[in-house]
């Protein structure tokens, strides 16, 4: 059963114009840089309590290496990541437009030399990563109908190895499975309408 903490309040779904500011960094060597957001509603930016409350949760398995964000929208998520010590992160989002919004967010913070953005399909470039992570982030859209194909994509893509994390968010009326492929579910968390879904890889099948 999903807990709750309390009930903190969403962020807006977007904004109306790109460099707002709607979004900041809320910990690590970027605190306090604000970020941009695309134009438009299609993005959902994490609220920074949420972000806090993720890194709060993974704070003793998280000790850096490589964070993939999936559905990285404005890339607040592995930027966060990046803030708080990820010796690099990769970016997939498939909107142009939100992909320039991640480059100029990691100028910004001075990040870029450490972050790679690809503008394609999670789905397409899944299967094109080779290196392990130590943590993989997604937040998929609410109304997303493939989310249960994706983590299943994820628990037996290359970029999981035995120490991974991955953080699935979602809406709390979502129900997740216990496992997908090499993943298996630990916790969850919910925060107003967002839940939180922290997965493991366990190598053992169940059957």
């Amino acid at each position: 059963m999903l807990k709750r903490p309390g009930q903190e309040p969403r962020a807006p779904d977007g904004n109306d114009e790109a460099g707002c500011g709607a979004v900041r960094v809320v910990g690590g060597s970027a605190k306090g840089h604000r970020l941009q957001a695309p134009r438009g509603t299609e993005t959902r930016p994490t609220s920074d309590k949420v972000r806090e409350s993720i890194f709060n949760l993974v704070r003793y398995e998280f000790v850096g290496g490589i964070v993939l964000d999936l559905f990285a929208g404005t890339g607040a998520l592995g930027i966060e990541a990046l803030s708080r010590g990820a010796e690099r992160a990769i970016f997939v989002e498939r909107r142009p437009a939100a992909c320039e919004v991640i480059r100029r967010n990691l100028a910004h913070t001075k990040f870029e030399a450490r972050a790679i953005t690809l503008c394609k399909p999670v789905e397409r470039a899944l299967p094109e990563l080779q290196d392990p992570c130590a943590l993989v982030l997604a937040d998929p859209p609410y109304a997303y109908p493939g989310i249960h194909d994706i983590m299943a994509l994820i628990g037996g893509a290359r970029v999981i190895e035995g120490g991974s994390i991955v953080v699935l968010e979602h809406s709390p009326r979502f129900t997740v499975a216990e496992r997908y492929g090499r993943l298996a579910l630990t916790r969850q968390r919910a925060y107003g309408d967002t839940a939180v879904s922290i997965f493991v890889v366990r190598e053992e099948v169940i059957t």
